[in-house]
This record gives structure tokens, sequence and C-alpha cells, in this order.
């Protein structure tokens, strides 16, 4: 990886705007669709400008670098210090971030019991803590139970906070039950997580943010390997309300410049999709939490 190029990520961690030419441009779409970066345009320029530290972090660490240490990876890669040092910050730390911890984080709404191999746990994490499951090969839950997939992390680590959405997912999806909920992460983005969904015969429902780049996440991350019969992007009753009275226009305009005319395969999505587009704004997730 170029010195310059961890040095422009370096300069958008501190806050800095730095043009969109100075990035790959799949690394650019990639974190401005969920990476914590958003777009500014002014006449034929365009560039970048991280708005979420924490998301940035999380795209730096996918990629094999130390978000506290890219000045520091900067200077090796331009000097002539050792090739070991360079291998410990670039080299085989995207391996160690990645892939020597395979898995996802879940959490529950309530005590969920659960088996992880020939073990059987109950799954109760304190407020404000989650597990990680690693050996997810071996991980099953109740035939009975949904799988919600939550996007952002604020909202996956504060579950108390949002007891109103998990009785309309479990209203909605329920079958007229109230089936236990389990509640998964897709950080760090890999396919284990789906990988694991295709395992094993339980509803996924998607709990994202209501704007393009969410869609766009459901249907190429999950609805692409699940189908119809599997999975469902969850829609509050009241969502039209809010992106009515608030949401960001902002958000939809540039999100709209690469998904306002995505194909959308899930028919169930497209007044969602009309939604949207007739406010022209996206609503974050995270208002939800009370």
């Amino acid at each position: 990886m170029r010195a310059s190029l961890i040095q422009a990520f370096a300069a958008l961690r501190q806050g800095e705007t730095v043009p969109f030419s100075r990035f790959p441009s799949d690394w650019a779409e990639e974190m401005l669709g969920e990476g914590g970066v958003t777009s500014i345009v002014r006449g034929s320029r365009k560039s970048l400008k991280v708005v979420s530290r924490a998301a940035f972090d999380v795209f730096l660490l996918s990629k094999g670098l130390q978000p506290e240490k890219l000045e520091e990876t900067v200077e090796v890669l331009s000097g002539a210090d050792s090739r070991a040092q360079q291998v410990q910050l670039v080299g085989d730390s995207k391996a160690v971030a990645v892939r020597s911890c395979p898995g996802f984080p879940v959490n529950v709404t309530g005590p969920l019991s659960v088996r992880l191999g020939e073990r059987k746990i109950l799954l109760c994490p304190c407020p404000g803590s989650f597990l990680y499951i690693s050996s997810f090969w071996d991980f099953r839950i109740p035939s009975d139970a949904i799988v919600v997939g939550v996007e952002n992390m604020e909202n996956f680590r504060l579950p108390e906070r949002q007891t109103a959405v998990w009785e309309e997912i479990a209203e909605q999806f329920g079958d007229g039950g109230v089936p236990p909920l389990l509640l998964v992460s897709r950080y760090p983005q890999s396919r284990d997580l789906v990988s694991w969904l295709q395992g094993i015969p339980n509803q996924y429902v998607h709990f994202g943010d209501f704007d393009l780049a969410g869609i766009h996440i459901y249907l190429t991350e999950f609805y692409r390997y699940l189908g119809a019969e599997r999975s469902a992007f969850f829609v509050p009753s009241d969502l039209e309300q809010r992106l009515a009275t608030s949401g960001s226009r902002d958000r939809y305009q540039v999100q709209f410049e690469r998904f306002g005319k995505m194909d959308v395969p899930d028919s169930r999505l497209l007044p969602l999709v009309s939604l949207i587009h007739r406010h022209q704004k996206g609503y974050d997730q995270e208002g939800y939490i009370w």
C-alpha cells in the first residue's frame, strides 16, 4: 500500500477534506456507502470528509490499517525502516484484523438459550456489552428465533433503548406469536455472517438506515444470498411521518448519484424507495434510539 494513500487516510481521519481522486475509486465508493464518509461537491471537484470516525476506523481496520498509527505507518513506508516494521504495520495486519478472528458480534433483546457446538449457552449480555461468536459454524439458535441484522453499531449495542422497534419487528414477522430475537452485526465486514445465515433455517430481518445506501446494503449483502423467503427489510410504521418532519436531504442528494437508479429486485421495497424519492430524504436508524 502506498504511503501517499495512507497519508490521505490520515488527513481524512484528522477532519480534513481530501480530493476524491486521491483514493482508489472502489475504496472511495465503499467509504461513501458505509465507511463514515460523505462527499462534498464544488463545481466539478469532488472531495471526501469523515462524518463518523468510528465507522471510518472500522473501514481502515478492514483494509489492514491501524487507525491510531497512520502517521507512523507513513513514516515507515516513506523511510528506510526495516521490512519487518512495514510488515507489522501494513503487511500481516490485515490478516490479523480480519481473518485471524472470524465470526460476528451478537446481542439479544432478552435472555436467549443457544448452542455452541455441544454446549448450551444462555445469551444475556449486560447493558452496554455484547458477545462475539468466533466459531460461528457451530453456532445454533432456536428454530423460531428471528435474526435481526442491525446495521449501525450504536443501535446494536443499545437494544434496551429500542424496545418499541423490537416489538414491532416481532409483530410484523412473528406469524402471530412473540418470537425471540437475536441481533447480529455485519462488522467486521466479511461473508461470515451471511454464510452462517445460509446454513440455518431462521428468518433474517434487516434493520438499517432508511436511505438508498441502506437499501443497497440489504440487497447486495443479504437478499442476494437469502432471497425473499428468508430475508426482509424492516420498515417502521411511523417512518413516513419521520421523513416528513425530519431526515437528511443532503444524505439523499449524495446517495442519489450512485443509488438513484439502482435495480430493486425485492419488490416489497418499492414503496419504501418511492417514499424516499418523494420526500428526497434519508432517515438514520439511530433516530429510533430513545
